[in-house]
């Protein structure tokens, strides 16, 4: 399983964008499409309403998969080409405004006036534009990496093989019953958790709420798919986290313990997490570029037309960005290119390989760190606030197109699509994600709802906190920037090395009780690899299970609590 059972079916696509495979229809059948633009019209509006009443997003492919493959069998119209278009658009607009919705109610927060619908919705278009000519040009160098296991990935190829009847029959009766009752399992313990209300558990009686064991059978299920190395790398990062936690508590801090945003907000957590993160981003670049110069000057020299209409035509959206973000920002050309010149790529290769390692897209994270650049830049908080959405959409929009692009690689050869094909696909579903959510965007934000208690709003609560901490203080400001340049060289230096500083830094980042379920399950798959000597194939599997009825039951339970609560 995590080797990917299916990628045998991978097409090999040459550098004019062809395939071997033979000749596909070139129209768009309007059945999927529709039910795509549903689903992610639909999946956006629900994840602007999550994003201020519980500070979360779903990404919903295993629902969008289910549901697709349901009215598609309904309609006789399922087969891997239909259900994979569905996906695929469904996809494009599922998040197309997550990072906008929480940078702009920062904003909101701290008293800045809402930039216009028709901006918001121009913006947000121009940086899933930008994602996804990012995600055409970094897909090759992540796709093959096969480090990268993908593992809340594979559970959707699995799954829309087994639909239509494209899967491997290797696989077996018994991995698909593994499935299903892990499926069933995390379904359970997923409706268990909400109707008793609760999230997670205290480590153990009487100790602080940030000790505690989350009870997400999904980052259970993950913990059992990714790779021995990163489950390592994470637990340093989150024995390094907890020491801090721990002296903060016994000489800092006057409170039994600190939360955790007073505790992320320490630059010895922020600053050292993100550096790690920064670091490796800058060292990473730099060893591609050094050890494929052949590659990167054969692009320039006409080797290949796809690298050089992406470099063109992202060179053309980001000035498209420049300009009209020009009108709403207090800075000069020259500071807003550089800052998207800089940001945006190095973004959307970690927010790429953070997703792939380990199935995660952590967007706040990458909010939290873009907010520290831009304040230690000293650009205003209203105008930092938009660049974060922007800078941090466009990164998720090129994983989207990457994780799209993952599940075509294993397409049955005669169904591959091409990557024009692709991007038209996530295109369309953009235009209906970031309509339909930055409308809704701009009604929450008309009606003066969020930081209430109908939108708390905690990701912008957040980052409204942090921005008042960083520009609060001239110390803390100094000791952030000795911190981050610190761990940025470790990153950087790291890069080089057998090292994971992604997995490190978000070990160090990440809540206790999400790294503590993540490494319950990373040492339960070496418990049963052990005692069953089958390299982890059966804890891969249930794995995928896990994930499978956590993302089911997280569908089903997430709009009752939003309306409900």
């Amino acid at each position: 399983m995590q080797s990917g059972p299916h990628e045998k079916h991978l097409p090999v696509e040459t550098s004019s964008g062809r395939t071997g495979a033979p000749p596909r229809p070139r129209h768009l059948a309007i059945t999927p499409v529709v039910l795509g633009v549903v689903f992610g019209s639909c999946l956006s509006a629900l994840n602007v309403i999550l994003a201020f009443k519980v500070g979360t997003g779903f990404g919903g492919a295993i629902v969008t998969v289910l549901l697709g493959g349901a009215a598609l069998r309904l309609l006789r119209k399922l087969n891997w080409r239909t259900l994979f278009l569905t996906y695929a658009i469904a996809s494009g607009g599922t998040l197309a405004v997550t990072a906008i919705d929480t940078s702009i109610g920062a904003g909101l927060l701290g008293g800045a006036p809402p930039p216009s619908w028709m901006f918001l919705i121009g913006a947000g278009l121009l940086a899933n534009l930008l994602g996804l000519l990012l995600g055409i040009a970094l897909a090759p160098s992540i796709i093959n990496d096969h480090s990268l296991k993908y593992p809340a990935l594979w559970p959707v190829i699995d799954l829309m093989h087994a639909l239509t009847g494209s899967g491997e029959r290797e696989a077996g009766i018994k991995e698909q019953r593994l499935i299903l009752v892990g499926a069933v399992v995390a379904a359970g313990l997923s409706f268990a958790a909400a109707l008793v209300g609760r999230d997670s558990l205290p480590l153990a009686p009487g100790v602080s709420p940030y000790l505690a064991l989350s009870l997400s059978p999904m980052l259970f299920g993950l913990g059992m798919r990714i790779s021995g190395s990163a489950t390592v790398w994470i637990g340093v990062g989150a024995v390094y986290s907890l020491i801090v936690w721990s002296a903060n508590v016994l000489w800092g801090s006057p409170q039994p313990g600190a939360a955790y945003i007073e505790h992320l907000g320490s630059p010895w957590i922020l600053a050292v997490g993100v550096g790690l993160l920064l670091g490796y981003a800058c060292g990473f670049l730099a060893k591609l570029v050094g050890g494929k110069r052949s590659v990167v000057t054969g692009a320039i020299r006409g080797r290949s037309a796809r690298w050089r209409v992406t470099a063109a035509g992202g060179a053309a959206v980001m000035a498209g960005c420049v300009v009209a973000l020009s009108r709403w920002l207090p800075l000069t050309y020259l500071m807003t290119a550089l800052i998207f010149a800089v940001l945006a790529p190095l973004f959307a290769v970690l927010m790429n390989r953070v997703n792939a390692a380990i199935g995660i897209a952590p967007t706040g994270v990458f909010q939290y760190l873009t907010l520290v650049i831009l304040a230690l830049l000293h650009v205003p908080a209203g105008s930092a606030y938009l660049l974060i959405g922007l800078i941090c959409c466009s990164a998720l929009a090129s994983a989207y197109f990457i994780e799209a692009a993952k599940v075509a690689s294993t397409a049955p050869a005669p169904d591959a699509p091409r990557t024009h094909q692709l991007f038209t696909y996530q295109v369309i579903g953009s235009v209906a994600g970031v309509g339909t959510g930055i409308t809704l965007l701009f009604l929450v934000s008309e009606l003066g709802n969020i930081g209430t208690a109908a939108f708390p709003a905690p990701t912008s609560t957040a980052l409204d906190f942090l921005n008042s901490l960083l520009r609060g203080s001239q110390d803390y400001a100094q000791s952030t920037t000795v911190f981050l340049a610190a761990a940025g060289l470790a990153g950087m230096a790291l890069a080089w090395s057998p090292a994971l500083p992604t997995m490190l830094g978000l070990g160090v980042l990440l809540p206790a009780a999400t790294s503590i379920a993540i490494l319950l399950g990373s040492v339960t798959k070496m418990a049963t690899q052990r005692h069953r000597r089958d390299q982890g194939a059966f804890a891969s599997t249930l794995g995928s299970g896990l994930i499978l009825g956590g993302g089911i039951a997280n569908a089903l339970l997430l709009p009752i609590q939003v309306l409900t609560s």
